[in-house]
């Protein structure tokens, strides 16, 4: 579960880290390459790992290796000019695993000490209207934590392209999704955390009885399996819905790609209108029917956690955050379950993934803007920030290649998967050449998990996807 903040709505509000974007001079919130690094079209088959970004040609990580205790972050000490700066702190709660605010606020507060700098944290769950005030009346906060797009806030973000360039090199190299997502006319507007992949979380134990080891490896396999499952009162928890910022933008993409379908064209025109996409929707229909949950068209981001954690969910797609609770709190769902990746389509099989930035309000001006960027060097600087990823268990894997030989990577073996899928995940948009205005106001407003949600409501796919042509149309006319 991921969420994000958005407006106009009255949708849920969750969120799991920073996962707000917004969509200035309209309303929305939500929340990651190389131009020849990007995929023209969605892959026909299985993806592969894409190359790292102006840097030498390296592979995502394909191997956890052994675990080994991460130092502890190390502050450097800046340069005199910073004593004196403030450094104000937006971002949202990372609810479900409160240690990474616990890393992040050790690490700002002992640099800050070190460089008598004055920093605060503001941590709020309804960070849009937030957002919309400081770019207004430029003022109350300096550095974002965000997830959508830098796109959709543009107009109130400082170029940090030199920052990028630093932990670009230091790290060998950002793999495509980073400046794909963080490039906006040719300058980095944001730094990213890392990427969220989303996963099959599955009721292990409940496949069993049905005589599989594992979670099957196609979707034609998961709809037959999962049809046996609901009529035991244990269906699929798959959110087709757009009240569901983070699973309701992963779980209909994990499906639209696998069945061909894709948002754009590499030129920038919409492709969403296809054969591919109907065939998407038409599989979607059947799933909901005969396997998923019936509120999935409903859900909003902590739905199908409370729902697999309670018992009543044989398979979520999702991140970590159903796992890592249930350690604590359900142990027995903890030993029943297990994860796998997404199941393949007729197109392959595909990972979904997204990108939480840190970016610097431009209004920062001087020893504040200074200090803000020093902050953000220091903190992502990969003796520092190893701790954070390691942290999170998965829960946001790194974007540069030397990583994959530092001790980041899950050692829990129902976690090992997470490696895998990172090799497998994709960006909304993943066809353009760099994320697009259009991309993420279609992720803004979660425009693919309310196409999902129309069709299998209603069972017509060609009406739902007619509506959403109508509603993408709209969004245009804000981008």
């Amino acid at each position: 579960m991921i969420t994000m903040q958005r407006s106009n709505s009255g949708r849920s509000s969750r969120r799991s880290v920073v996962e707000t974007g917004l969509a200035v001079g309209a309303t929305g919130l939500l929340i990651a390459c190389g131009e020849d690094a990007k995929p023209a079209a969605a892959p026909t088959t299985a993806s592969k790992p894409a190359e790292p970004t102006k840097a030498p040609a390296a592979a995502a990580p394909t191997a956890a290796p052994a675990a080994a205790a991460t130092k502890a972050p190390e502050p450097t000490k800046a340069p005199a000019v910073l004593k004196g700066a403030t450094v104000r702190w937006l971002g949202g709660e990372w609810s479900f695993l409160p240690a990474l605010t616990e890393v992040l606020e050790a690490f700002g507060n002992d640099w800050a000490k070190q460089n008598n700098v004055t920093i605060s944290f503001e941590k709020t769950t309804d960070i849009l209207p937030r957002v919309q005030t400081v770019i207004e009346t430029k003022g109350g906060a300096d550095i974002i934590q965000y997830s959508s797009p830098p796109a959709t806030i543009a107009n109130g973000l400082a170029d940090v392209s030199d920052i990028a360039d630093f932990l670009g090199k230091e790290g060998g190299g950002y793999l495509p999704a980073a400046p794909f997502q963080q490039i906006v006319d040719g300058k980095w507007l944001g730094i990213p955390m890392g990427q969220h992949n989303w996963f099959v979380n599955y009721r292990q134990d409940y496949l069993k009885e049905e005589g599989l080891d594992a979670f099957p490896d196609t979707w034609e396999e998961a709809l037959k399996v999962g049809t046996k499952l609901k009529a035991k009162g244990r269906p699929f928890g798959v959110c087709m819905s757009d009240q569901a910022s983070g699973d309701g933008n992963a779980n209909a993409r994990l499906l639209l790609w696998a069945f061909g379908g894709k948002e754009f064209n590499p030129d920038g025109t919409l492709a969403l209108d296809s054969k591919e996409t109907l065939s998407s929707l038409e599989f979607a229909i059947e799933l909901h029917n005969k396997a998923n949950d019936p509120g999935g068209v409903g859900y909003n981001d902590a739905s199908n956690n409370q729902g697999f954690l309670a018992g009543k969910l044989s398979m979520a797609l999702n991140v970590n955050t159903i796992y890592l609770p249930a350690l604590k709190n359900n142990p027995d769902i903890a030993a029943g379950m297990n994860h796998a990746l997404p199941p393949k389509g007729p197109a392959g099989r595909f990972g979904y993934g997204q990108l939480p930035f840190w970016g610097i309000f431009n209004h920062t001006k001087g020893a504040d803007l200074d200090a803000a960027k020093d902050l953000i060097k220091q903190f992502f600087s990969m003796k520092n920030y190893g701790k954070f990823i390691q942290t999170g268990q998965g829960y946001i894997l790194p974007l540069l290649p030397a990583y994959e030989k530092e001790p980041v990577w899950p050692t829990d073996p129902k976690l090992a998967i997470a490696k895998e899928m990172f090799k497998t995940a994709l960006p909304a948009g993943h066809a353009l050449k760099f994320q697009s205005r259009l991309s993420s106001l279609i992720q803004d407003r979660v425009i693919l998990g309310k196409l999902f949600s129309r069709a299998a409501s209603t069972g017509n796919a060609k009406q739902a996807l007619a509506d959403t042509m109508k509603e993408i149309d709209d969004l245009k006319k804000l981008s």
